[in-house]
This record gives structure tokens, sequence and C-alpha cells, in this order.
């Protein structure tokens, strides 16, 4: 088998691809923690209604500042004799008036403005953030395109012409230097299903650095139409955003999720060279979304090793977020990962009726710490005697047997090899109460024999003993591994009351 090599590339921890062992540890999700703040934007503003969801969300390099675009209506129940009817915003019983798009910013992605644009004139005046309506034209971008070499077509977006209930379906392309000004791709349509049911509904597109392509991301099965008879996740790609593969399916619920279980769609990001995906779980019979983290090493094979909501939804039922949470995007920016969502408290008409007032949509976001989707968690950091718990923790001397390889976590690598000459390890020291003394790591570095190299052992190793998400793994005060680079080594990681989240040569 030859050594898999991974130069100076980070690696996470999600699956079994470098992993050999794991001795008392466990590979855990880390959901995403919502602000204090959230939403982060609700309906304020007289042109906002009562219903407001981020259509995009971009970091621009350029202004060093975040961008949101959003849409706000003013959303109510259809009623005919007091009870909801089928008919208006995805068949939901409802109908929505006074729908604009707007645009907000903001410094840190937390906290947001909505700058006076003057271009739009509402109640006769042009103080706001409305952005203007062009016939036939995109009001916000699909996404910006950092990949694009002419400035004029730095903005994106595909619009369809023509509905998902019903046969054929086009979309045109179109190209923006500003999310501003639109301009068409000549040879629009640049997808026509024909007569063919539509398959493209809940996109999320972008270029791929991984594959080296555009892609999108959609509901790919038609609804009932399909031929599972269900909402599915498909994938298309293109090399210019003008030619198109056929949308493939790569998401289907399995026989360990609920017969009611659908996929409504995903957003996906590429990071550290691994797809991670927000897959959008919906469940038909009490109406509700979450989504759940994925994760691909090539895009179309997707595993779904954590099945609990990465963003989980609010508990009461007036919170904006109690019925859905629809993840929108996700950007990676400092040492934070940003995921923003559609919240709402009242996906079916019934609940919106009893809400009332209260009933709303809204703009959330959570954040998790860079390469924290999921991490390694390490025991709690004792060994197994004759003694009780509580008299090793107050036995004169016996706190030692804390310090020795048995009484840590255990990863040991599969053999690998590496280029650069530090290594560099993102790690937590989890408040893990039950567990005796403070969180610790130590890193062991072996041949692929699994023999032990002197120097480089456990009792060399300096213990890593606070959270840090780039500690440089030293041995006796040395952190130089040079001399190993190119060769087929493994490494062993002892922790406990730790969470090991990745780790990378440099």
């Amino acid at each position: 088998m030859a050594m898999i090599d991974i130069g100076k590339r980070k690696q996470l921890f999600f699956d079994d691809y470098l992993i050999e062992s794991l001795t008392n540890a466990k590979q855990g999700l880390n959901p995403a923690v919502k602000v204090d703040d959230n939403p982060i934007l609700q309906p304020e503003r007289p042109w906002e209604g009562n219903y407001m969801r981020p259509i995009k969300v971009i970091f621009d390099e350029t202004a060093q500042t975040f961008k949101m675009w959003y849409t706000a209506s003013t959303t109510t129940v259809r009623l005919e004799n007091g009870v909801p009817v089928p008919g208006g915003p995805a068949g939901l019983g409802t109908e929505s008036r006074g729908n604009v798009m707007c645009l907000a910013t903001s410094d840190d992605g937390v906290h947001w403005e909505r700058p006076s644009l003057g271009l739009v004139a509402f109640e006769g005046s042009t103080d706001n953030n409305i952005l203007p309506e062009r016939e036939n034209r995109p009001t916000a971008p699909d996404f910006q395109d950092l990949h694009e070499k002419d400035a004029g077509k730095r903005y994106k977006a595909l619009r369809m012409t023509g509905g998902t209930q019903t046969r054929g379906m086009q979309y045109d392309l179109f190209y923006s230097p500003d999310a501003l000004d639109w301009t068409p791709y000549e040879g629009n349509p640049v997808i026509d299903t024909g007569q063919e049911l539509g398959r493209w509904a809940g996109r999320f597109q972008g270029w791929d650095p991984i594959r080296q392509t555009y892609y999108v991301t959609m509901e790919a099965s038609h609804h009932w139409r399909g031929p599972y008879g269900k909402r599915l996740v498909g994938r298309a790609e293109s090399p210019d955003m003008i030619h198109w593969t056929e949308p493939e399916i790569i998401l289907v619920p399995d026989e360990n999720d609920f017969p009611d279980t659908e996929f409504y769609s995903m957003p996906v990001i590429a990071y550290e060279g691994v797809y991670v995906g927000l897959l959008w779980i919906f469940r038909t019979t009490n109406v509700t979304h979450h989504p759940e983290v994925v994760f691909s090493r090539d895009g179309f094979h997707f595993q779904r090793n954590y099945r609990e909501p990465f963003i989980p939804r609010g508990g009461a039922r007036a919170d904006f977020d109690s019925s859905s949470v629809y993840a929108q995007d996700i950007i990676v920016h400092g040492n934070r990962i940003l995921t923003y969502y559609i919240g709402t408290n009242s996906r079916s008409p019934e609940i919106a009726l009893e809400l009332g007032d209260k009933s709303t949509e809204g703009i959330g976001l959570a954040i998790s710490r860079l390469d924290g989707f999921v991490s390694l968690d390490g025991g709690k950091g004792w060994v197994v005697t004759d003694r009780s718990e509580d008299e090793l923790q107050h036995i004169p001397g016996e706190r030692q047997i804390f310090n020795v390889p048995a009484s840590f976590s255990q990863m040991v690598t599969r053999p690998f090899g590496f280029s650069g000459s530090r290594l560099h390890l993102n790690a937590s020291m989890a408040p893990i109460a039950a567990g005796p003394g403070p969180g610790e790591v130590r890193v062991e570095i072996l041949r692929a024999n699994h023999k032990k190299l002197p120097g480089l052992t456990f009792d060399d190793a300096d213990p890593i003993t606070t959270s840090s998400l780039a500690h440089v793994v030293s041995w006796n005060g040395s952190s130089d591994v040079s001399a190993l680079a190119g060769e087929s080594i493994k490494l062993r990681f002892y922790f406990k009351n730790a969470k090991l989240y990745s780790f990378q040569f440099k």
C-alpha cells in the first residue's frame, strides 16, 4: 500500500482516513453556538414587515466588511371561514406582500447596520437600505466569484424562468461587477430542462477549489414527482457556469432516518481539502427543519456520522427559530466559522395562526471555533486500579498515576509522510469535571512499524496543558522534526480532559 503523503495539509478528525486506532476516546460533533444577539437581524423597519431571510452573506475582501443581501416581507395566513387554505409561498397557506431586497453591512459579522442607500423610495423617502428591482434582472448575487479574472463578472447569479411545480424549467446566467448592475449572458438560457420536470430548486452554488469547477447543490428530486417520491440532494458541475452536467443525486435518506425524513437542500464549503455540508433535514409530519453536518472527500460521497443537529432549533414555541433552522452561508473568517441561517417559528399555517403577531422569521448566526466541526474527545484520565476514585484523589503520592501513558486516551495514526519542520496542534482543554487533574496532551512519533524513536517518546514529550488553535509540539524543548520529513511515520496522541481538532506540519 502506498504511503499517504499529507505534505503540509491540515488533517481533521471527522473520519478514519488517517486514524488507525482509538483508545478510550471518541469522535464527537461540536454543535455551533448561537450568538447571544440572535436574531442578528429581525424586522424593525417599516419596510421589513414580519419575515426576513438572508439570501447571500459574504466577506468582501476589498472593502474588508461583511455584506448581507436579505429579503423582507409581510406574511400572513390565508383563511377561508377561519381555516388556513393551501397556496402561497411553498404551499403553506400564507401570502406575502411588500417583498423587498435589502442590504446590510457589518464589521464583525455579528452586529449589523442598515446603510442608507438612497436608491429606492419608500413612503416618500429614500433613507433606507432597499435595493432596486430591475425587470428580468437579479437583485442579489448567488455568489462572489474570487476565481473569476474578469472584474465585470465578479458576481454571478442564475435565475429561473419557469415554476418548480410545472414541466419545463430554464435558467439564465447573469454577471455583475458590484452586485447592483447585472448583465445577462448573451447565450441564455444556460439550462433548459425542456419537458422534463425541473429539479434545481433550493440552489447553493460557487467555485469548487478542490475539483476546480463550478458547482451547484440543489433539491434535485422535484418533490413527490421525483424518482424517490421525496426531496433529495443533487449536485451538478460546470467549467464555465454555462455548460452543466446532468444533476446527480448524492444524498438519500437511509434506514437510520425517520420514514418522513426528506433532504431539503445543502450548502457546501471546501474546508482544508474536505467538503463540509450542512444537510437540511426536513420532517414532513412535524414540519421541522434542522441542519446536520456531513463530510466528503470527493464532493459526491458524503458521510453522515453525526446525526444530531449542528444548529439546534429554539426551545420555546415563540423563539424565532423554534420550528425550523435553514443553514445558509458558511464563512471562515479569522479564528471563527460563521454559519448564517433562516430561523422561523411557524413553518405551518396552523402554528402561524396560533402564534398570531408572534409568528416571525429572522436571521440567525451560530459560531464554531476554527476546525471545530468534529473533535477527538479524550477520557477522564485515570487507570484501572483496586483503589476507589476518592482514594486516588486524596492519598499522597498517588497522583502520579495520572501521568503514565495508560491514564491517557490515545489515538494512533496510519503511516504517512509529511513536509515541513514543526507539528502544530489545534486542541482545547475540555472542562470535564469528573476527570481528575487538568487537561493534558502529549504527542509521540513512531516509525511506520510502530517502533519508538529516541527523544520523541511519551516521556520526552513536553506536556500541552492550555487551549490553542496552533500549539507547536515539542520534545525536551525542541520542536524541529525536519529530519523526518518525507519518511513514513505515525503519530500517537495521548490526551485526557481534552479535545483534539486538527494537526498540521508547517
